[in-house]
């Protein structure tokens, strides 16, 4: 059986790698520009995401977070002894009145999302980055891009799209490395949801919307959906889905195999995986490794250290983390709208309504 070859390091290869490193970042051109702009953020929910942001952010350009908001008065209270130079607030007009954003986050619990963000629409907030997903439904979404007028920008935290071997991975298939597709299986696991809750009762959505939506946008992305054939949903810990089931017809008339679960016992940390055939080969891609096999050519296999090269100059739980904020901060600076915006990702929220309609009736 012929075995994947592994790239090794010569510092021509390693700036050779830096360049390919780059070319798949052309928007981020003139960055550190960019990081030179005198910017005022603020984070509304100091929760996992929250805290991610905004220290990715300081590590960017310290002091470039100006205000945290969070309804929790233990929070602001232990927040504004700790951090002096970030003021904590927990009501979000006196926020606005006392900083003046330029940019805010949105980073609280999905059903919080549409409230708040039209709130910042109203008061003026032209600079807005939603946390995955954006709304609970599309419905909520397309009101949001009704309320925008032209000089809004609105982001969504769909972060697989700046990851580097998905980034390669949808290259490849744009230059028709493989050919004309044949299949897709594609999954994205965690073990995040692995006793008993209710918690996502109020939401009355699961793993689909909070953690296929990564997946469900990535296809859309790469491939762009004509239609959902097929879809099944399984609880196992919650009242809501834990374990989602899909076939998606794409435009070369090749199906779209997907699988989500954050019940999954075998995960120690989640990942997304797709095996994509073609006439000419195969690609295997997850955020730590693409694997390309063209049968007549030698197998190559590139993992995450080969990519990321240089870029990000800072890291935090996974560059492509870094590398969002990177692109919203860049689509401000240069005025353009970002590829995660909430118009290039509206079709994903369609889909994934098409999605829990189709399973409605779960299989218990």
């Amino acid at each position: 059986m012929q075995k994947y070859t592994n790239y090794t390091y010569s510092n021509k290869q390693a700036t050779t790698e830096r360049n390919e490193m780059w070319a798949l970042y052309p928007e981020l051109k003139g960055i550190n520009e960019v990081l030179d702009d005198d910017l005022r953020i603020a984070t509304i929910g100091l929760g996992k995401m929250g805290l991610l942001h905004s220290a990715i952010l300081n590590m960017l350009k310290p002091g470039i977070v100006k205000a945290i908001v969070d309804k929790s008065y233990l929070v602001t209270f232990g927040g504004s002894r700790l951090i002096k130079n970030v003021k904590f607030y927990r009501d979000i007009s006196k926020m606005i009145h006392g900083v003046e954003p330029d940019i805010v986050y949105i980073t609280t619990p999905t059903r919080s999302h549409y409230p708040i963000a039209s709130q910042l629409i109203e008061k003026q907030i032209s600079n807005l980055f939603l946390e995955k997903p954006p709304t609970d439904n599309s419905k909520k979404a397309s009101s949001l891009l009704r309320k925008c007028g032209s000089n809004h920008k609105l982001m969504v935290g769909l972060q697989k799209r700046y990851s580097a071997t998905f980034r390669r991975a949808k290259k490849l298939v744009e230059e028709k490395t493989l050919g004309k597709i044949s299949s897709v299986e594609a999954y994205i696991k965690s073990n995040d949801v692995a006793t008993p809750t209710n918690r996502f009762d109020r939401l009355g959505k699961g793993v689909l919307l909070d953690l296929g939506v990564h997946l469900v946008d990535l296809i859309q992305w790469i491939f762009n959906v004509e239609k959902v054939e097929k879809a099944a949903m399984r609880k196992i810990h919650t009242n809501v889905d834990d374990h989602f089931q899909a076939s998606l017809k794409l435009p070369s008339g090749a199906e779209a195999l997907i699988e989500v679960s954050w019940s999954d016992t075998s995960r120690r940390l989640p990942e997304t995986y797709m095996k994509i055939r073609g006439e000419k080969g195969i690609i295997e891609v997850s955020e730590d490794y693409l694997k390309l096999d063209l049968p007549g050519s030698t197998k190559t296999a590139r993992y995450k250290p080969h990519y990321y090269q240089g870029i990000p100059q800072v890291n935090l739980a996974d560059p492509e983390y870094t590398l969002e904020n990177m692109h919203f901060l860049h689509t401000i600076h240069y005025a353009k709208q970002p590829i995660t915006s909430l118009q290039n990702t509206f079709k994903t929220m369609k889909i994934i309504d098409e999605l829990y309609e189709k399973a409605r009736k779960p299989i218990d």
